[in-house]
């Protein structure tokens, strides 16, 4: 009865109590300080940060490296078994920065305007820093749990997770199996005037292929009909400019039908009017014309290809055999890498080569359960004004390697940010507001604390 008193006294605690005094920020400035760029990655000097400061509290923690210098860090804090594991899970390492094209330095974590800059402070040190600070808090006020509670820092993922989840996953599920998972993929904005939190579900599948045109060398003056960087230049073109169909899944439509109900009625009947028979497909081109100036959305409606990589010649005055170039296939629900890459190579045509280099399949986590509703219902506790919805992410996340293991995996980086500040996502100036960093860790601690606490 006591601590059935305790947990509820402590989730009626007003939401801005922690937000004065908290450490979150400090964690996080420190973990910005030190430098994962990926590549090396050198992952090993940010868990040791972190395995220090848990022990401070009581709080065990191992680290595992997959190989010299990669570090991954696993804690737990017992519950007493009646509900199953959750964990917590980031990453350390972080996407590469050019000091030149930033108007701070990138691991100064300074605070400018109110606003922390430095690589990583979204993506995603700002996640693992309200995660070891919920981790302490939970410690410190010795919080009743019924599910153990791990938090997971992982290498590796901004270069595809092979000497991080995927590695633990394959290698020491004994230690970090669990049945849930707060993970990133998604991040709060305010759109249309409205504080929208799209919680991450699902994440569409990767199709990376190399495409190769042959053609007859020659000297550069006298021009060939066959030239290799010709067709290839052509063929590029066609992909980019190909618009492949708008799909319909359960995420998407669940996500666009929570997005519109306080759109203005014009925009809530064009989304209402998506997928309907007839008149579907012309809304469809309309919709698209609009969603062109929201890249993340787009990404989402359709399978997509982006060219990333050209490779020909050797010499200004020589035609090459051969020109070569790279592209970035992503591919919704329903499809594979096999299937899709058949659609690209009819698109090619013949006289191009087309092959896979890499490929992953789509996945995702049902949303329909109590785990979705209690991120929900935190973030609308937070916000009564928040916007809620499943979404889909066009790039990859760690939580990928957990849900074939049937873990339910849930992404979302409790911040509210404006669109200009997603620009920074790996790229320069990347920023978040300082005052946002409490708040999100309030959001993280009453989530677990829902999840794992006992009744």
């Amino acid at each position: 009865m006591k601590r059935a008193l305790f947990f509820f006294l402590l989730w009626l605690v007003p939401f801005s109590s922690f937000a004065e005094g908290g450490e979150t920020l400090k964690i996080l400035q420190d973990l910005i300080r030190i430098d994962t760029s990926n590549p090396p990655g050198n992952e090993i000097q940010a868990a040791r940060f972190v395995r220090d400061l848990l022990a401070k509290d009581g709080i065990d923690a191992e680290i595992i490296e997959s190989k010299p210098g990669r570090g991954n860090l696993i804690a737990r804090l017992k519950g007493d078994g009646s509900k199953p594991a959750m964990i917590l899970m980031g990453h350390l390492d972080v996407v590469p920065a050019d000091p030149k094209e930033w108007d701070v330095p990138p691991f100064s974590a300074e605070i400018k305007d109110g606003l922390l800059w430095g690589r990583g402070s979204l993506d995603m040190k700002s996640l693992d820093a309200m995660e070891i600070e919920t981790l302490l808090r939970l410690k410190r006020d010795k919080t009743p749990l019924a599910g153990d509670v791990l938090l997971i820092l992982a290498a590796d993922e901004e270069a595809g997770g092979h000497e991080g989840a995927e590695f633990l996953v394959k290698n020491h599920w004994d230690k970090i199996e669990a049945k849930y998972l707060l993970n990133e993929g998604s991040v709060g904005v305010r759109k249309e005037g409205l504080p929208i939190y799209p919680i991450q579900v699902a994440e569409k599948g990767v199709a990376w292929m190399k495409l190769t045109a042959h053609g007859t060398s020659g000297h550069g003056s006298m021009p060939t009909a066959d030239n290799a960087v010709t067709l290839l230049a052509k063929t590029v073109a066609k992909l980019a400019d190909y618009r492949f169909p708008v799909q319909k899944t359960d995420v998407l439509e669940t996500f666009l039908q929570r997005m519109s109900a306080r759109l203005p009625w014009y925009k809530r009947a064009g989304i209402q009017l998506l997928f309907a028979p007839v008149i579907g497909p012309v809304v469809q081109k309309i919709a698209m014309k609009v969603l062109a100036k929201d890249k993340a959305v787009k990404a989402i409606l359709s399978n997509t290809v982006s060219p990333t990589m050209l490779s020909a010649g050797y010499k200004v005055n020589v035609i090459p055999a051969e020109a070569t170039a790279e592209i970035d296939g992503r591919i919704l629900p329903g499809e594979t890498p096999d299937t899709f890459l058949k659609t690209v190579r009819q698109l090619a045509g013949d006289r191009v080569d087309v092959e896979l280099t890499k490929g992953s399949i789509p996945n995702e986590s049902d949303f329909n359960t109590a785990y979705f509703r209690v991120i929900e219902d935190v973030l609308k506790r937070q916000d009564p004004e928040a916007v809620t919805a499943p979404m889909m992410s066009a790039g990859a996340t760690d939580s990928r390697f957990f849900r074939e293991k049937g873990v339910l995996a849930y992404g979302i980086i409790p911040l509210l940010l404006n669109e200009d500040l997603l620009e920074g996502l790996h790229g320069k100036n990347e920023r978040i507001p300082a005052d946002q960093v409490e708040k999100g860790t309030q959001i993280v601690y009453n989530i677990v604390r829902k999840m794992q606490g006992t009744p």
